[in-house]
C-alpha cells in the first residue's frame, strides 16, 4: 500500500515539477524578449491610465498561475514600467478569472459572470492608480 501511493506521489511530484518548469521557461523566453525601445516607446505614446487597462486586460487573458508572469514583471519593472501598471496587471490576472465564468454562470446564472468581470475591471483599474500616485510617495 506505501509503495503504491510513494509511486503516486512521485509521479505527481514529477508531473508538476515539468508543468511548473515549463511555465516558467517559457515566461523567462518572453521576458527576454521584451527591450528597453519598446518599453519606452510605450510610455511615450501611450497614457498611464491606458496603460493600466492595457496591463488588466493582459492580465485576464494570461493564461497558467500568477508566478508565471513574475519573470515578465520584473524586466517591466526593470524598464522604468510604472508600478500601478504592475498591480493592475498582477490583479487582472487575479480577480478577472476567464476559467471560472462557466462554473458561476451555473451556479449564479448568466448576468453574475459579467457583473464580476466589470467589478473586477473597475477595482483593478483603481488599484492601478491608486498604486501609480502612491508609488510616487511610498515606492
Amino acid at each position: 500500500m506505501i509503495k503504491k501511493i510513494l509511486i503516486y506521489f512521485n509521479h505527481k511530484l514529477w508531473r508538476t515539477l515539468f508543468l511548473v518548469g515549463a511555465g516558467v521557461l517559457f515566461a523567462v523566453t518572453l521576458s527576454s524578449l521584451i527591450n528597453i525601445e519598446s518599453v519606452n516607446l510605450l510610455k511615450q505614446k501611450v497614457a498611464l491610465p491606458l496603460q493600466i487597462i492595457y496591463a488588466e486586460l493582459i492580465g485576464f487573458i494570461s493564461p497558467g498561475p500568477r508566478y508565471i508572469l513574475y519573470p515578465i514583471l520584473i524586466k517591466l519593472q526593470e524598464f522604468g514600467i510604472n508600478i500601478g501598471v504592475i498591480i493592475a496587471l498582477i490583479s487582472g490576472h487575479v480577480l478577472i478569472e476567464p476559467s471560472t465564468v462557466f462554473v458561476e454562470a451555473g451556479f449564479f446564472g448568466y448576468r453574475f459572470p459579467i457583473k464580476r468581470f466589470v467589478v473586477s475591471l473597475i477595482v483593478t483599474f483603481l488599484a492601478g492608480m491608486l498604486s501609480s500616485v502612491l508609488g510616487n510617495y511610498i515606492w
